[in-house]
């Protein structure tokens, strides 16, 4: 089922808010004043995220931004605390990260503020922002998520660098395979405007472009068949095709579908099912 992101286009560069988020912090035996530090965490993210733009160009989007952390201990020193966890970054859709590495300092009552010194509570939310953000992106404009993808990377050097490096090369590698796959991000974009041209009463032109978006898909899978990301994607979208399939009364898409999904054949049964009772 398709999702609509509500966007707006200015004729200067936007510094609204670009997220809304939604943020859940949760750990297992925590005692009380740890319950309430986790709490505070909590409206930290919150606040920050709502006060800050990840997006450096002209739309102004309404995207979820949906953080869970799990805090698997918790460390005090003085006034500091270090925490560790283990999160889950997405837009509450086709994106999903997940990151069991972040470790990062917290004081109570701190606000937290963009700068260029390495901060590892702020840069982590910043950076999975990006990466959310410049992927939807991709979805309105080709590749248009590269400008704010190079913001993330900007984080990563910061934080591979400073001395909270441990945990960026697995996040670096998954970097290189979200923003090096083109026909993935491509297809992504080709997917959006298949929908929005069926909006736009253009149902011709939707067919071609699904039909594009899909053989990019196909050859991103064939290219890798354990990309994370294109996967997520395709077990977000693959109930899409009765979608496709009502809507033009033909099947002739399906099969793509069915290469994407194999281990949903029974679904794409039941969606062709009408049309072959009619050949009967």
């Amino acid at each position: 089922m398709k999702r609509i992101i509500i966007f707006l286009i200015s004729s200067s560069i936007l510094v609204a808010q670009t997220f809304v988020p939604n943020i859940s912090v949760e750990g297992n035996n925590l005692n009380s004043q740890e319950e309430r530090i986790i709490g505070e965490l909590r409206n930290t993210i919150e606040k920050y995220i709502a006060s800050n733009s990840f997006s450096n160009e002209v739309y102004d989007l309404i995207v979820p931004y949906r953080i869970t952390i799990h805090v698997t201990q918790i460390s005090k020193n003085g006034s500091k605390m270090s925490i560790a966890t283990n999160a889950f970054f997405s837009n509450e859709y086709d994106q999903r990260y997940i990151d069991n590495a972040w470790v990062f300092e917290f004081i109570e009552g701190e606000a937290l503020y963009r700068e260029m010194m390495y901060h590892p509570l702020r840069d982590i939310i910043d950076y999975y922002g990006y990466l959310i953000m410049a992927s939807e992106m991709d979805g309105i404009e080709d590749l248009g998520g590269n400008s704010i993808f190079d913001l993330a990377n900007e984080v990563y050097a910061r934080g591979s660098s400073s001395q909270w490096s441990k945990g960026w090369s697995p996040r670096k590698k998954d970097f290189d395979k979200l923003t090096g796959d083109f026909r993935f991000r491509r297809a992504r974009h080709l997917y959006n405007q298949a929908f929005w041209a069926l909006d736009d009463g253009q149902g011709t032109k939707a067919w071609y472009l699904l039909e594009e978006a899909l053989n990019y898909l196909i050859d991103s899978q064939n290219l890798d068949s354990q990309n994370k990301f294109q996967n997520f994607f395709v077990n977000k979208h693959y109930k899409d095709s009765e979608y496709f399939v009502n809507t033009y009364q033909d099947t002739s898409l399906l099969p793509l579908y069915r290469i994407l999904s194999p281990s949903n054949q029974d679904f794409f049964d039941k969606v062709a099912e009408p049309f072959i009772e009619e050949l009967d």
